[in-house]
């Protein structure tokens, strides 16, 4: 599904103040690409392009330049696709500018026509398009494509970081969480695995003896076996799912539950509580963002259970 949604740049042709934004979200994406800018938009006869920028090429043999006419169609707002009737004379337009090759940068997508009559200028003249999926490609593909698109599409990339969240720089280093069994960052470049909590009863109370954190599958198999062996198979073993743990609404249930019992009686060995507060600060850079949508499905299903199934009531 795409990501970027076109039609927060307003339409080219309408006269609104605002309808060079696609030209000028052009200009600074090229940019940001690494062409050099030669003309910029403006306004009026435009000799069949709608600005120019340079591509420097280096080699064994120095440096050479292509010189690129860039001509802007922006149809997000009807839908419809680059025709040959909007996209007329390509090959007299390079020469005329003084060009070697046409960049067209279009908000959907140049049709099979356009296509056909592209590849045949391509034995003389170099030609590439930039339409819908390359252009949001690139701008989502590095940390300064998403300052970009945030200036011209800021409800687009607000949906976009709700969905991939990044925990929150409140540490200095970034706070880890390394599988107890095989080492793996269990937060890089999101949280996964299990949290694993071993303990026993005293009457009515839990005494928690020992905690892990590790990959789901053989990691957790294999330290189940050494705390087993350890404490002769008389304890009892809890997990959550960690990424669960990382959300917001889960977050707070999860440590609310544990205040809770803690007052009630429950206790913890040393090393488990030293454990449990190194979790919560490692997970919590995680947790202080807007919860995603996958989140609030799942914490709708979460309401549904009983309170003796885990659910909230």
């Amino acid at each position: 599904m795409p990501v970027i949604d076109f039609k927060e740049i307003p339409e080219a042709h309408l006269t609104s103040g605002m309808q060079d934004t696609f030209e000028l979200f052009a200009r600074d994406f090229l940019k940001y690409l690494g062409y050099e800018i030669a003309e910029d938009p403006s306004r009026g006869a435009d000799g069949g392009k709608d600005l120019i920028v340079i591509e420097r090429r280096k080699g064994i043999g120095g440096e050479t330049s292509v010189k690129w006419l860039v001509s802007c169609k922006h149809k997000a707002h009807s839908g419809s696709s680059v025709n040959p009737d909007v996209e007329k004379n390509i090959r007299d337009r390079i020469e005329s500018n003084h060009c070697n090759g046409f960049i067209g940068f279009y908000s959907t997508l140049a049709s099979s026509g356009l296509n056909n009559m592209i590849q045949g200028l391509s034995s003389k003249h170099e030609v590439q398009i930039f339409d819908r999926e390359k252009i949001e490609s690139e701008l989502l593909n590095h940390p300064d494509g998403w300052h970009l698109a945030r200036r011209f599409f800021p409800k687009s990339m607000d949906r976009w970081n709700t969905e991939n969240p990044k925990p929150a720089k409140i540490f200095h280093p970034p706070p880890t969480l390394h599988c107890d069994h095989c080492g793996k960052d269990l937060l890089d470049p999101k949280p996964e695995g299990i949290i694993v909590m071993w303990y026993s009863y005293k009457e009515t109370n839990k005494h928690v003896q020992r905690i892990y954190w590790s990959c789901k599958g053989s990691c957790d198999e294999q330290l189940k076996k050494l705390t087993r062996l350890e404490f002769n198979r008389n304890l009892i073993d809890g997990w959550e799912d960690i990424p669960d743990i990382a959300s917001p609404f889960l977050f707070i249930r999860w440590v609310m539950s544990s205040l809770n019992e803690l007052k009630n009686g429950d206790t913890y060995s040393p090393e488990a509580f030293g454990k449990l507060k190194m979790f919560i600060l490692s997970i919590y850079p995680h947790v202080v963002r807007k919860p995603t949508q996958k989140e609030l499905e799942r914490l709708d299903i979460y309401r549904q259970l009983p309170p003796w199934a885990g659910g909230l009531g």
